[in-house]
């Protein structure tokens, strides 16, 4: 579904070139749970906004479901973006004057829906994420942060998106909140057949994917199944 060849990113400012990517070479299969590991400054963040149609890269080829999207317009790749992908960050970015199901309802505003129709797929994608539907009109400032971040995550699914980039989901939550979104992720993923890429720096979230891809100065350096994966998520839940 993702294929990078010989990504490579450059920051210029002035004179003084900083080299975010080096050479990326990397596949990601339809409906994988990867995550993508490095240190602070190691370049994943830039490279999941490549993958996330938010920035070009400075050479290289992008191919996503088949299509090289490098050299497309902006135009063409902010609709790609709408169209295939779900964003989830780790500051949430709710905007605070609307309440939970109109901040769902956001990513739908160019859809064919009527307002009934987006409403009640706003509340199936609060469902998905495990949000409280006691809540969905209350404002992100009368929520807590794992409850805003299963908001984010059910605007991500609003679409129906085939990918979800996760950029560092759990980074603001404590260990039990952070384990129902990992939760979350893992069902999307087995239930219906979303790719997901969750980009982290804990190894302990790293490890709740099915493959770790490791990052360091702007170069991938190794990449690996998981062998004592972390599983939250069991199919027999729902029977």
């Amino acid at each position: 579904m993702i294929e990078l060849q010989n990504i490579s990113k450059i920051y210029k400012n002035g004179e003084i070139e900083t080299v975010a990517l080096k050479n990326i070479n990397l596949k990601i299969n339809k409906g994988e749970f990867i995550s993508i590991m490095g240190p602070s400054g190691s370049g994943k963040s830039t490279l999941m906004h490549i993958i996330g149609l938010l920035d070009r890269p400075t050479s290289g080829t992008y191919i996503l479901d088949g299509q090289d999207v490098s050299k497309l317009k902006d135009e063409e790749l902010a609709k790609l973006r709408n169209k295939k992908i779900g964003f989830v960050f780790q500051a949430f970015f709710l905007l605070p004057r609307k309440n939970v199901l109109e901040n769902v309802i956001l990513p739908s505003i160019y859809s064919d829906l009527n307002p009934s129709q987006k409403k009640e797929k706003a509340i199936e994608c609060l469902k998905e994420s495990a949000f409280p539907l006691d809540f969905i009109y209350h404002y992100p400032n009368q929520l807590s942060g794992g409850m805003m971040q299963r908001v984010a995550i059910a605007r991500a699914l609003m679409n129906d998106p085939e990918i979800i980039l996760a950029d560092e989901p759990t980074g603001n939550l404590d260990t039990k909140t952070g384990e129902v979104v990992l939760h979350t992720f893992q069902k999307l993923n087995i239930e219906k057949g979303i790719t997901v890429v969750l980009i982290t720096h804990e190894e302990y979230v790293a490890e709740h994917a099915e493959k770790i891809i490791r990052i360091r100065d702007g170069e991938l350096i190794s990449e690996e199944k998981v062998k004592n994966r972390k599983i939250l998520y069991h199919n027999n839940e729902n029977k």
